[in-house]
């Protein structure tokens, strides 16, 4: 696994490379860090907190390569990644409110859009472990790369799992149940609902893997009900696939993704899909 770090001198861009530095000594053999300063006076600073970075992360096998570079943290991370091929890219945001929430959210924003690559947002209070992942998961092939990812990442830190299924209140199918709409997990896997079939071949996954795990289902509208499990259940990082809403709903609706991160007060890992690790 390669990853994108970053040094800025900045307390979150700091907070994200802390976070950075643990996932990538966990599972990852390749680090680039791109250490950005916005004058010559910030240089020094920046390139010393990228060199500490990586003597933590060459104590545990990892290689690094540090880039100094003069600019914003979104060009030259934008920059980086259109000409290496990374699995993950690692960035601060504020968890902030409101119209405050929309702006300072705007540079992570960018980087989804402007990358294919899978990214850590790092936003929320700091963490002293990342005990509990919680994936979000859709009813269709696309989320099986996420929760792969999740696994992989979950196995790397012992992290325990908790896999959410959030039900339409609408019924998407001509032939869907009514009783399915207000089901649980359990009775969604027992009765071979769509859903639970879907639910049980991801913790199939998830235990292949050697992750334990749970699986949960909420009623309602999808962002409020992710945004709300993980905080209900104190959940350390909260991962989702990279994706938009299909069909004439898709065109009334901005990415789910970008909604969910602006939303959610914690870290969270937005996974592109058919990234090979």
């Amino acid at each position: 696994m390669r990853m994108l770090l970053y040094s800025d001198g900045s307390q979150l861009g700091s907070q994200a490379l802390r976070l950075g530095i643990r996932i990538a000594r966990a599972m990852a053999n390749a680090v680039d860090i791109v250490a950005i300063s916005r004058s010559a006076d910030q240089e020094e600073e920046v390139i010393e907190q990228a060199a500490a970075a990586a003597e933590k992360l060459r104590a545990a096998g990892v290689s690094v390569t540090i880039y100094p570079r003069s600019g914003t943290m979104l060009e030259e991370l934008l920059n980086q990644a259109e000409v290496v091929d990374y699995d993950l890219i690692v960035v601060g945001s504020r968890g902030r409110r409101g119209i405050k929430r929309l702006i300072a959210g705007s540079r992570a924003c960018s980087i989804l859009k402007g990358t294919t690559t899978s990214v850590l947002v790092v936003k929320g209070k700091e963490r002293e472990n990342i005990d509990h992942i919680l994936v979000g998961s859709a009813a269709g092939p696309e989320s099986e790369e996420t929760v792969r990812f999740a696994a992989r990442l979950a196995r790397a830190l012992d992290a325990s799992v908790a896999l959410l299924h959030v039900m339409s209140q609408v019924a998407l199918e001509e032939n869907a149940k009514a009783a399915d709409l207000e089901a649980e997990a359990e009775e969604l896997m027992e009765r071979e609902a769509r859903e639970g079939v879907h639910l049980e071949n991801m913790l199939e996954i998830l235990h292949q893997e050697g992750v334990e795990v749970k699986a949960l289902v909420r009623h309602g509208l999808i962002v409020d009900e992710i945004v709300n499990e993980a905080k209900d259940g104190h959940f350390d990082i909260l991962a989702i696939g990279a994706h938009t809403v299909p069909g004439v709903e898709g065109l009334l609706s901005s990415d789910l993704s970008e909604r969910i991160m602006l939303s959610a007060e914690r870290p969270i890992l937005i996974v592109h899909q058919a990234r090979e690790m």
